[in-house]
């Protein structure tokens, strides 16, 4: 009997989690950190980022990113500043110490998924395809309250 595409996919995302997590370990960060790090840094130049980028990015509650963000910037890894066009909004920013721990993970971010396109092979445009028709239906059938258990 195959397996499960949930289940495959569970599998994967925690190896992947693993593996980050050691690679994050190395630069005194969490895989959580690494990943948030990551994420100012890809998006910081195209335009300011809150609060609510980081919660929609990473699908987490306000209150996980409060905690999350106000330790990162306990660790001197991030400033939070106020928004030159609504001070009630903090905008995020990295410090030259994050900025260091950014490129290493960004190297390590394109090393990975250099080795999972290889592991694809020609299909791996395909595959992205697929997982990301995938991630879009679930989403919206697991959001959609009506549709749960058909």
């Amino acid at each position: 009997m195959t397996e499960q595409i949930g289940i495959l996919l569970k599998n994967l995302n925690n190896d992947l989690q693993r593996y980050s997590s050691r690679e994050a370990k190395k630069m005194g960060l969490t895989q959580v950190q690494m990943s948030i790090i990551d994420f100012l840094y890809r998006n910081q130049s195209d335009r300011a980022l809150y609060q609510t980028d980081v919660e929609q990015e990473f699908n987490i509650q306000k209150s996980s990113a409060t905690t999350l963000l106000q330790l990162m910037e306990k660790k001197g890894l991030i400033h939070r500043v106020p928004s030159k066009t609504d001070s009630r909004y903090k905008v995020i920013q990295l410090t030259k110490k994050a900025q260091q721990s950014a490129k290493r993970g960004r190297t390590f971010y394109d090393a990975t998924e250099q080795q999972l396109r290889t592991i694809l092979g020609a299909q791996s445009d395909q595959f992205i395809q697929n997982l990301e028709i995938l991630t879009r239906e679930m989403k919206e059938k697991l959001t959609d309250t009506k549709s749960v258990g058909r």
